[in-house]
């Protein structure tokens, strides 16, 4: 090597090399202080995506635990309600047995009852306001096909606990049959028709004209109590009728009348054409005249079971105690209302159930209505059974056995969900260890032969710094030769 003074190539070599070797030292010192060994995409490109996708798989892992876990919370909340239920479905159980037996008399077994629909109404209550994080689960919310589309999904709960989307294996659907009344088979569903309320067809203590018609009125809402109707027929062939929302013919003319033949029903059609749920009868109702109070008059030939002329008729049915004053006034157009041998009268201290105000006829007829309370709707969405007379008490058992196995079968497939989840946790927890020690071995530094290269490279730059002065000590011997 030459000795010259413009250049010192030993001395620039010295400096190349010292700047790797420091650059070197501060990677180490980086890596060892982060603890990555892939701190940058410079340090391993590959290693680098690698590690990046399995952060989002261990993140997503530990979301799916504790979605898992959330749900897990979900189902105990559940079974916690129905637990209560079952309570309940016991008692129900058991007053209805009581109310069975023939050594009770009408007056006791309204007393049951009114324990038996306090256990009823708290049922229903439960299934409705069972809910989780705003999440209703007894009520039949759950119960139908999981749509997410919307913000807020609907039907059955979707319980996301893998990294994916393409199978049920990243996800349960978690369906609960409603729990309700209804559901478990102990009410009757409301069904919601066409048929207008009392008040709105004959406001209180207010004549008014109604055409008739093979049709129902009006509705009389549950709990109305000392309620008046009086009609006066504009037409020699119309008649007026109550029932049931179940088909049972409380007042009225029988179906051997001239006004129902002539308007083409007899037993053969009236379910078709008279108890349908167009005119509001529940589905599945059935025609039935054993409560009938017949107020057909003696002009009809005293057919049937009708009385003489003169009524009243008096009965009672589920509770209720009513009166029909008969067909009094077929003829005569211009009576005044209210006079019971002119007119249709029809009483009831306190209806326990919906009633039908219906009309069979070609004609038109004059209506007043009266009551001290008329009774709101007949509990939301349902209709209960009730246990007030022998017969339904001993019906009501077979039925709450229903109710005890429907809840059995929700209870019994939270369980065995509760059991998944909770496999599946220590499933995703035993994937997720086992991915973080892979994303380990790929992202964190080995400290000891981190630190044995740092003390590599450490000595290197020592040794470089101090080649690097005796370097830069050359040119002074060229300097020296000048001087001479």
């Amino acid at each position: 090597m030459s000795l010259t003074i413009n250049h010192n190539l030993m001395s620039s070599n010295i400096v190349r090399s010292l700047s790797s070797e420091y650059k070197n030292v501060g990677n180490s010192v980086r890596k060892l202080s982060s603890g990555l060994r892939v701190g940058t995409a410079a340090d391993d490109a590959a290693g680098l995506a690698i590690r990046e996708l399995m952060r989002a798989d261990i993140s997503s892992l530990h979301q799916g635990i504790r979605n898992a876990n959330d749900a897990i919370s979900a189902v105990q909340v559940a079974d916690g309600a129905l637990q209560v239920i079952d309570e309940k479905l016991i008692r129900m159980k058991e007053l209805a047995m009581q109310a069975s037996t023939g050594s009770y008399n009408s007056a006791q077994r309204i007393i049951i009852n009114s324990e038996y629909q306090a256990m009823a109404s708290e049922i229903q209550r439960i299934a409705v306001s069972t809910d989780f994080n705003g999440i209703h689960l007894l009520d039949g919310s759950l119960s139908g096909e999981y749509d997410g589309r919307r913000n807020t999904s609907e039907g059955a709960l979707h319980i996301h606990f893998g990294t994916g989307n393409d199978s049920a294996e990243d996800y349960y659907s978690m369906q609960i049959k409603p729990a309700n009344l209804v559901g478990l088979g102990l009410a009757e569903p409301q069904i919601e028709t066409s048929v207008p309320a009392l008040n709105s067809v004959m406001p209180k203590n207010i004549l008014v004209e109604l055409s008739s018609g093979i049709r129902t009125v009006a509705s009389i809402p549950a709990n109305s109590e000392n309620l008046v109707i009086d009609l006066d027929s504009l037409s020699a062939d119309d008649d007026f009728q109550i029932f049931t929302r179940n088909g049972v013919h409380l007042a009225g003319t029988s179906l051997v009348d001239n006004v129902w033949i002539a308007n083409g029903v007899d037993a053969s059609n009236v379910n078709s054409m008279v108890i349908n749920t167009a005119n509001g009868f529940l589905p599945g109702a059935v025609y039935d005249s054993s409560h009938l109070l017949d107020g057909r008059p003696i002009a009809d030939g005293g057919l049937g079971t009708a009385a003489p002329y003169g009524g009243p008729y008096s009965a009672s049915y589920n509770g209720m105690n009513f009166s029909y004053s008969g067909d009094g006034d077929m003829n005569n157009d211009g009576m005044v209302l209210g006079a019971e041998s002119q007119s249709e009268t029809f009483r009831v201290d306190k209806n326990t159930e919906e009633l039908l105000i219906f009309s069979v006829g070609s004609g038109v007829f004059r209506a007043r209505a009266n009551w001290s309370k008329l009774g709101g709707d007949t509990g939301g969405d349902y209709i209960p059974y009730k246990i007030d007379t022998q017969s339904e008490a001993q019906n009501m058992l077979g039925r709450i056995d229903n109710a005890i196995e429907i809840k059995d079968n929700i209870r019994a497939g939270l369980g065995a969900l509760q059991n998944r989840l909770e496999n599946t946790v220590t499933n995703l927890s035993i994937q997720a260890e086992n991915l973080q020690s892979s994303e380990s071995g790929i992202s964190d530094i080995d400290v000891a032969i981190e630190t044995t290269e740092l003390t590599r490279q450490q000595i290197l730059t020592q040794s470089s710094t101090a080649m690097l002065a005796q370097a830069n000590s050359l040119p002074k011997i060229a300097l020296q030769l000048l001087n001479t």
